[in-house]
């Protein structure tokens, strides 16, 4: 059995707990693929802020439009994470809700931590996903807020909703993201 600790966010940084619901609504952008290359480099109008320059290769769009290739420029403001270019590595299997593109060209996923997913196999070649927080907090009033917009998650993303944390199956969990995401008002 494969066994993996969370995605660490970027040094420094705190973000408030969001349940995946919130996540959902508040990307603008939420794909499913894997790292071809992740690249630090100056933000090209202002020279001063460093930046890692993030290639997706993408297997499935859950929100959002998205090509078979996403580029996206994320702020890196603590100087210990250029060296691991944000925790972004080559081949990882993602799943990443992006927040909207600002006006400077700079993206991150929603949440820091929690908006990032890395995707792991069992031993029995399952595939899994674990944010930042072990998933932790994911699914907090999310039963109530379902039922609130009268979504109807099936059985699996449903079962989902009693885990506390942990990894979850990547399946089960890109389901309860479309119905989230197909959900809004």
């Amino acid at each position: 059995m494969l066994v993996s600790g969370p995605l660490p966010a970027q040094h420094g940084a705190t973000t408030a707990q969001a349940n995946l619901d919130q996540l959902v609504q508040q990307a603008h952008t939420i794909v499913h693929g894997y790292v071809v290359s992740a690249v630090m480099e100056p933000h090209p109008q202002f020279s001063n802020l460093q930046t890692v320059v993030v290639t997706i290769k993408v297997e499935r769009a859950l929100k959002g439009s998205a090509g078979t290739t996403l580029v996206f420029r994320q702020f890196v403001w603590d100087a210990r994470d250029v060296p691991t270019l944000a925790g972004y590595r080559k081949s990882e299997e993602l799943l990443l809700f992006l927040g909207p593109v600002s006006e400077y060209g700079l993206t991150s996923p929603v949440g820091l931590e929690q908006g990032r997913f890395r995707i792991l196999r069992d031993a029995k070649g399952n595939r899994t996903a674990i944010n930042g927080r072990a998933n932790l907090g994911l699914f907090d009033q999310l039963p109530s807020a379902i039922a609130a917009r009268g979504l109807a998650p099936s059985p699996e993303a449903a079962a989902l909703l009693t885990q506390p944390r942990g990894p979850l199956p990547l399946t089960a969990l890109e389901d309860l993201i479309q119905t989230l995401a197909g959900g809004q008002k």
